[in-house]
C-alpha cells in the first residue's frame, strides 16, 4: 500500500512539473530592456534584437506581446525615425485596442510627421 501512495505521489508530482511557457514569447525583453538602462550604449543594438524578434513573431502568426510594438515606437522616434514610430504606435493601437488614448497621444503629440508647409 505505502508503495502505491508513494508511486501516486511521484506521478501526481511529476505532472506539476511541466514547464509553462507563458502566453507570449517575449524574447528576452525584460533582460535587453534592463540593459539598455544600464548601458545606454546598448540601445541601437537592443533595437534591432527586438525589431527581429516582431518581425519573428510576425512570420510565425504569433501574437506580438503587449508594449512591444509601442516600446520599438519609442525607440525609433528618439533615433528620430518619426514615420516607423508612428507605424509601431499604429500597430500597438490595433493589436491592443485598450491602449488606443496612450498611442493616440503618442501620434498626435510628435511622432505624427510635421506636414511641410507649402512655399509661396
Amino acid at each position: 500500500m505505502r508503495l502505491i501512495c508513494l508511486a501516486a505521489c511521484a506521478l501526481v508530482l511529476s505532472g506539476c512539473a511541466t514547464q509553462n511557457k507563458g502566453l507570449y514569447d517575449w524574447g528576452g525583453y525584460d533582460a535587453m530592456l534592463y540593459g539598455s538602462y544600464k548601458d545606454p550604449t546598448t540601445v541601437a543594438a537592443n533595437m534591432q534584437k527586438l525589431e527581429a524578434h516582431i518581425r519573428a513573431l510576425e512570420l510565425g502568426k504569433q501574437k506580438v506581446p503587449p508594449g512591444l510594438y509601442a516600446d520599438l515606437g519609442t525607440l525609433e522616434l528618439q533615433a528620430g525615425d518619426k514615420e516607423k514610430a508612428q507605424a509601431n504606435f499604429r500597430k500597438e493601437r490595433e493589436l491592443w485596442p485598450e491602449s488606443a488614448s496612450l498611442m493616440d497621444a503618442l501620434i498626435n503629440n510628435g511622432a505624427m510627421p510635421k506636414a511641410k508647409e507649402a512655399k509661396s
